[in-house]
């Protein structure tokens, strides 16, 4: 098995050996720390991707845990590096754009997109430009000598965003808390001992960049600097007048503090409080030091104090939902044990599947703030990650959106419409300037400030790609109908989705023998067509059902509120001459609606499923015919690079295409084939490449295995077996403005209990694909049964309903 190995026998040699024996999870010291909701690690991190998180959504710490030489790495969501002093814009392809349509049609491909390129670089564009790279503020290190540590804990209290180290000597017992408070915006960090003063203690700050001095070309060396109380940090960027400062105070109960070749020394402690903060500025000039010295300052010196406004605040977001699969004391072992467990079983161990779902509520909660989170949430411990570290929007960025709302962190909804409303205007450059069209075109990644559309070249023409903003509009969408939040779809939803549908109006301008509109230059991301060189191409499936989206939910939006009297008839109209979906010869949905286009079946990306999910268009009672060819689509997809997200997102598909045997082994595949860390944080490649995506988007898996609804439906267990046999999922929401208080099931014994409450009067159809033998309510409307698989109930607003269901045999 690729990558599994590499954290389990990390660490320093001294504390392996020590702590081989005593670190056993029945040890009383471990035991009594041992976090109710959360993981816990018996080794620290031997590298910063093995490190612990915790954040606000703005701020950012990974917490080694190491007891003797701590390193605590710092990040803010908005320090991305700027590798140019003037942005480039996209070039002016408009006036080449029929040529580029002429080719394609007549089949020439190739030589379309390599006209499209040349024409580019006349035009001025350099070729394909990357977004500036995500990076670490800083690290902070804490030099702490005790005695070798005879037992060990690290842990994440997800319920309170606390993370914890705790060791034990021969003599004394230690303890090192950390979290970033979301009600006062600073890192807080408390160094403790059981009976006695700390050990003498050095800290000092220092540049986080595994790369080579020489390789550091985009920041001008730091200033930093150590005074009694104080460790700041100043950088200033190569390109733009941009930088960041980062402060830390040191409070030392009945200690002293000295310094000493830049480095702070505490002698005789008590107990030593750290509180600090990062903070970007768009002219490294004008420094905030003195005024943030100011408010740090300000706090009082108690941890517990600070502590519990955030852990109230934090709490009241996590323990909003709830996964018990009745896993029983396999909840107290740690994450290097289950993990090790998980390789040896062939179905998923349901402790380790509980701490994945919170841990995936946890990092979510933790990593939106101004914006959503990036590829790697908000954590990281590199200069330059790969793909920058940023908002990759063709699959990532929405695969880590997709327990938003469903999964009750509709703040993290809040966070993606700053992203996507920030872009706007350079979306509209992108539109004019790429295709002489108004209204809006996304590009394929962001560092969010900047939209322009600059990344592409032969391999990767995405500015082929015109699905992208209609995309990136459904978590929108799906936050309205989960929440029914009518001044966001009358503020937000609408006018963005206006601007997309006017982008497909002047877009959509050639049509076929059959009166169809013709999607001509076209991608799907990131496949090319089997029978050709080059990804280039006509009416990807994805552009096709993503236009669809856009005009039936516009129209849908606005007819029920009586607007836009004037558009509803072009919007219509185009909706009316959309192209129709293909299937092959083996049967599948094609990922091309273009008779000349061949499938290419071996790859990660899963975009002609659109339709399946995130879209709800085609459903085995709609579209039968369609639904099977969905589902032979996804049974022949192969898994290309082993990227996580392409194994996320077949999963979320399974459960959409009702199939427990799709949904449950790439789950399965996720959880035991390499792509977990010991924190639980997970990696885009078995063993390699510290990413987000599996982990943000797992709640949304387990949600959608469990539940599936439209407005007006509730549909049970859609993708359920005997492989999770029974469990309870508390708080969940659902499409139609429910909050599902409680969905109990007990397959052995056929029993399932639901208790719901709707935010408004509403009827709402239930579905059990297993078939309903008895249906009975415990409390609320009586329901009246349809079929043998549908009943039917008569919801009054913020009323409780309670049912148990006894399955069909």
């Amino acid at each position: 098995m690729k990558g599994m190995g590499l954290a389990l026998a990390a660490g320093p040699y001294w504390l392996r050996r020590a702590l081989a024996q005593p670190s056993a999870s029945s040890s009383p010291f471990v035991e009594a720390r041992i976090p109710e909701r959360g993981m816990y690690s018996l080794q620290p991190a031997a590298r910063w991707e093995e490190a612990l998180v915790a954040g606000n959504g703005t701020l950012g710490i990974l917490v080694y845990g190491d007891p003797l030489n701590e390193r605590i790495i710092f990040n803010h969501e908005l320090l991305y590096e700027p590798l140019r002093d003037e942005r480039v814009p996209p070039p002016n392809l408009a006036p080449y754009l029929p040529r580029i349509r002429a080719l394609m049609l007549e089949g020439r491909y190739r030589e379309a997109v390599a006209y499209s390129l040349e024409m580019a670089q006349r035009e001025g564009w350099p070729g394909l430009l990357w977004t500036d790279p995500y990076h670490p503020a800083f690290a902070l290190v804490l030099e702490m000598p005790t005695e070798t540590p005879t037992e060990y804990l690290r842990r994440t209290a997800f319920d309170t965003g606390e993370i914890g180290v705790f060791w034990r000597t021969a003599t004394d017992t230690y303890t090192r808390r950390a979290f970033v408070s979301r009600t006062d915006g600073v890192v807080v960090l408390e160094l403790s001992a059981e009976a006695g003063p700390l050990p003498d203690l050095t800290l000092h700050l220092e540049v986080q960049d595994v790369r080579p001095p020489e390789q550091r070309e985009g920041y001008h060396p730091p200033e930093i600097t150590a005074a009694p109380g104080w460790l700041s940090y100043r950088c200033a960027y190569v390109h733009t007048r941009r930088g960041y400062e980062g402060l830390v105070r040191v409070e030392a109960e009945g200690g002293t503090q000295t310094v000493r070749d830049g480095r702070l020394h505490v002698r005789g402690a008590r107990r030593v409080l750290l509180l600090a903060r990062v903070w970007t500025l768009d002219d490294v000039a004008a420094s905030r030091l003195a005024e943030e010295q100011a408010a740090l300052a300000a706090f009082p010196a108690d941890y517990d104090l600070l502590f519990a406004p955030h852990a109230a605040a934090h709490g009241a977001l996590f323990r909003r939902m709830k996964l018990d699969l009745e896993a029983g004391d396999d909840r107290r072992k740690s994450s290097e044990t289950l993990l090790a467990e998980q390789q040896t079983h062939e179905t998923i161990l349901p402790a380790l599947l509980e701490k994945l779902f919170d841990m995936g509520r946890y990092v979510l909660i933790s990593s939106c703030g101004h914006w959503p989170p990036n590829l790697v949430a908000l954590w990281t411990g590199e200069w330059r990650p790969p793909w920058s570290g940023d908002f990759t929007l063709d699959a990532n960025l929405n695969l880590q959106m997709a327990a938003a709302s469903i999964g009750a962190v509709p703040e993290a909804v809040a966070s993606l419409t700053r992203l996507l409303e920030g872009l706007l205007d350079d979306w509209r450059d992108n539109a004019r300037r790429l295709y002489g069209c108004e209204g809006v075109l996304s590009g394929s990644r962001t560092d969010g400030r900047c939209g322009w559309h600059t990344h592409f070249n032969a391999d990767y023409p995405l500015h082929f790609w015109t699905a992208g903003a209609g995309w990136l509009a459904q978590p929108l969408h799906e936050y309205a109908e989960v929440y029914g939040d009518e001044a966001f779809v009358r503020e937000h939803l609408i006018p963005y989705l206006r601007e997309v549908a006017r982008f497909y109006e002047t877009f959509l301008t050639v049509t076929d023998a059959e009166g169809h509109v013709v999607f001509v230059p076209s991608y799907s991301p990131e496949n090319r067509p089997g029978n050709l060189d080059t990804p280039g191409s006509i009416n990807a499936t994805m552009d096709i059902a993503v236009c669809r989206e856009v005009l039936s939910t516009l129209i849908a939006l606005c007819e029920a509120r009586g607007l836009e009297a004037d558009s509803l008839p072009r919007w219509k109209a185009l909706l009316d001459r959309l192209p129709p979906y293909l299937i092959n010869e083996d049967g599948a949905l094609k990922e091309w609606a273009h008779p000349d286009l061949a499938d290419n079946y071996d790859h990660r990306h899963l975009s002609h499923l659109y339709p399946v999910w995130p879209g709800h268009e085609i459903t085995p009672e709609a579209t039968p015919e369609l639904f099977e060819a969905a589902r032979r689509a996804a049974y022949l997809r192969g898994h290309e690079n082993d990227s996580a997200h392409g194994l996320v997102h077949l999963a979320l598909i399974g459960a959409r295409l009702k199939d427990p045997e799709l949904a449950y082994r790439s789950l399965r595949d996720l959880i035991r084939n390499g792509y977990l860390l010991p924190s639980l944080f997970s990696l885009h490649y078995p063993g390699n490449v510290y990413n987000a995506d599996l982990i943000n988007s797992l709640p949304a898996i387990v949600i959608e295995m469990l539940l599936y609804s439209r407005p007006g439906l509730l549909e049970l267990l859609p993708a359920v077996d005997e492989r999770l046999p029974r469990g309870t999922l508390h708080g969940a929401r659902a499409r139609g403005r429910l909050r599902v208080e409680r969905l109990r099931w007990d397959l052995p014994a056929r029993h399932v209990e639901l208790a719901l409450v709707s935010d408004t009067d509403r009827t709402l159809t239930l579905r059990v694909r297993r078939g309903i033998a008895e249906l009975q309510a415990i409390e609320g409307p009586t329901p009246e049964r349809t079929s043998a698989t549908d009943a039917t109930l008569q919801l009054a607003a913020r009323t409780p309903a309670t049912l148990q269901i006894r399955l069909a045999g």
